[in-house]
């Protein structure tokens, strides 16, 4: 039997289905009363529920990438969608199939890989190209950069992600530096390099994505710099105001310290790696929000990632 998908539930019907917990906070009521606040997840996206007192028995076993099967109802509240839940059990591995919770990016992996390895074989500078082939070369970094999820849960947060995320913006890396009078080769490579820290912040060898604790506690950003660090090191002569630019496109990349950048854009190269990286991730996390919270009329529920604006999709239909 076919499990039903949180993108296709429909409003106010009541649904059967299995999905993992992504995230769980005990909590307690204004009459002291114990609940278990989720996030419940599938391939197709994640919903918030409640679960109540009459299962606190179940709490100490459902865990984060526990696979539950729940009946509820899905409704919206303030603005965003929920699941109430009614009934829940923990689920038996022979009642699920895990590609139901495993989100992957939709692109081939092989042909989005091949489109980074040509834009990188175009760099013309040669400290530039032999750090670039550096990276390619590493086999363990790699497998993880094909693998690893843009994100927890905003855009491109899947299995593939950062590889997809990586390809778009060099893609369009390319496109502005034919545009305007840039450093082609630098901005390239910082737009193949502005996201490797993601190889270790994100937990993704479970159903539910997550982050390692040197994602918590470090960043990718700060995560990234070190690899970036630890490569050159393996570059003797490599020329020291090229690192510092490279190192500043990472830095800089989320554009202000309130979204993480320790340093806010000052070369035009780094000022051209933010607007793009962020022209992907919107554009691509507007896609996946309505996808995962499709609305019933012509507006979304609240989107986070767009300061809880409900975004508009009327043009779309």
């Amino acid at each position: 039997m076919t499990k039903p998908m949180l993108k296709d539930l429909k409003q106010n019907e009541t649904t059967d289905t299995f999905l993992v917990v992504a995230k769980r906070q005990e909590r307690t009521t204004k009459n002291g009363e114990p609940y278990l606040n989720v996030r419940l997840a599938d391939a197709s996206g994640e919903l918030e529920a409640n679960i109540w007192k009459e299962y606190a028995g179940l709490f100490p076993q459902i865990q984060e990438n526990a696979v539950v099967k729940v009946r509820g109802v899905l409704s919206e509240y303030k603005g965003k969608r929920q699941f109430n839940v009614s009934q829940v059990r923990l689920a038996t591995a022979d009642e699920y199939d895990l590609g139901d919770f495993i989100r992957r990016s939709r692109l081939d992996p092989a042909q989005t890989l091949r489109r980074v390895r040509d834009a990188l074989a175009s760099l013309q500078n040669p400290d530039l190209k032999g750090l670039a082939d550096l990276f390619l070369s590493d086999e363990k970094f790699m497998a993880d950069f094909v693998k690893a999820p843009a994100a927890q849960s905003v855009h491109s947060a899947c299995l593939g992600g950062l590889l997809e995320h990586t390809a778009a913006v060099l893609d369009l890396a390319a496109l502005v530096a034919e545009k305007y009078p840039l450093d082609r080769d630098l901005l390239l490579l910082g737009a193949f390099l502005h996201d490797i820290g993601k190889t270790k912040e994100l937990d993704y060898a479970k159903m539910a994505f997550g982050y390692t604790d040197a994602g918590n506690l470090v960043g990718h950003i700060s995560l990234g710099l070190e690899i970036l660090q630890e490569k050159i090191r393996q570059l003797p002569g490599f020329p020291a105001q090229k690192k510092m630019l490279l190192e500043h496109l990472i830095l800089a990349h989320h554009g202000q310290l309130e979204f993480g950048s320790p340093r806010a854009p000052l070369t035009k190269e780094a000022v051209a790696l933010n607007l793009i990286d962020n022209i992907d991730a919107k554009l691509v996390g507007f896609d996946e929000f309505v996808e995962k919270n499709p609305p019933d009329g012509n507006w979304t529920a609240k989107a986070f990632m767009f300061d809880n604006r409900s975004l508009y999709v009327g043009s779309q239909k």
